[in-house]
């Protein structure tokens, strides 16, 4: 009898680690493959090409942003005599206040890596126009601090300009 319960009571240990192997191995596999998908924020415009570029800057110094630069990616590539990958445009933009809450600290000079904001406005050989750039929202939360109540803040401003050109 007692060897009994001790047969049963190894099986229940052996089991347990079992599926707490099992459930990690899961975790990590599911956060391999859906985080890097998460990690940029993809969406369809409702507008073509141009009209697309023109509207998130219009949007972006509607609402006190600067567009530092448009890079023309499509003519970049061609100038260098590469292929042509279509209609390509990465506008940068930055709001000054948020930049300096940031960076005014010597500790989080390091995120000026990621900084201006970048927004990837791309033409796919279909002829559908997508609106690309980093889910500040879920980056946010890797922060902490002010770097995260920024993020944030930034994200919830981000989505409200460019709203009217999603589809």
């Amino acid at each position: 009898m007692a060897e009994e319960k001790s047969q049963s009571k190894g099986y229940k240990i052996s089991f347990f680690i079992g599926g707490l192997i099992l459930g990690i191995a899961l975790t990590g596999f599911v956060v391999a493959f859906s985080l890097p998908r998460m990690m940029i924020d993809v969406q369809e415009s409702k507008l073509g090409f141009e009209q697309t570029v023109n509207k998130i800057q219009e949007a972006a110094i509607a609402n006190g942003w600067i567009v530092s630069k448009v890079y023309n990616i499509q003519q970049s590539l061609l100038d260098e005599g590469r292929q042509d990958i279509g209609n390509m445009r990465v506008i940068s933009i930055c709001k000054p206040e948020y930049a300096e809450e940031i960076l005014l600290d010597d500790g989080r000079k390091k995120m000026s890596a990621m900084m201006p904001c970048r927004i990837s406005v791309y033409e796919t050989a279909n002829g559908k126009v997508y609106i690309a750039g980093m889910n500040l929202g879920l980056m946010s939360k890797m922060f902490g601090g002010t770097i995260e109540e920024v993020m944030k803040r930034t994200s919830k401003e981000q989505e409200q300009m460019y709203a009217p050109i999603y589809k």
